[in-house]
């Protein structure tokens, strides 16, 4: 690995470690009443663009699919958390930073509802965070696009034959 994606990975390393920060800011946002309703209803907007099967580029196309709702929700959420209203922002800054926020307390409620099964979607995080930055590597992606071809045809080549 060179340099420069050394360094890619360990700003995406760095954003990675803020999530859980910037979720408690935008959901503390959200749900303030002093939140206009207007700047609620664009991040609506985006969260039923991301589920929408309309796509500017379909989700069938590997990665690029994915790609257009990630840039949509990231440009989104910049735009929803810089037009809140600045007392509404630092409040909630606030209260993710030291770990107060409304989302702790709701992902607490949510755990006790799902009991094991959030633990087990918790665990596979990194695995597919793992398994989706392989793939912004374009060889990587080739290779298992050929992988996928061979099984495929290897598949289909057995089905053909007849059984004895």
């Amino acid at each position: 690995m060179n340099v420069s994606g050394r360094w890619r990975y360990l700003r995406l390393a760095r954003l990675v470690w803020k999530l859980p920060t910037y979720a408690r800011l935008v959901w503390g946002i959200v749900r303030d009443p002093r939140t206009p309703l207007g700047l609620k209803a664009i991040l609506a907007a985006a969260v039923a663009y991301v589920v929408s099967p309309l796509d500017l580029v379909p989700d069938a196309v590997p990665i690029l699919g994915q790609a257009d709702d990630l840039t949509v929700v990231l440009l989104v959420l910049d735009m929803f958390i810089q037009n809140a209203p600045p007392e509404v922002r630092r409040d909630h800054m606030e209260r993710a930073r030291n770990g107060t926020a409304d989302l702790d307390r709701d992902l607490a409620s949510l755990r006790a509802l799902m009991g094991d099964r959030f633990d087990t979607i918790r665990d596979r995080l990194p695995e597919l965070l793992d398994r989706y930055g392989r793939y912004r590597d374009p060889e990587q992606l080739k290779r298992s696009l050929a992988g996928w071809r061979r099984r495929r045809l290897a598949n289909g080549a057995d089905s053909s034959q007849p059984s004895n």
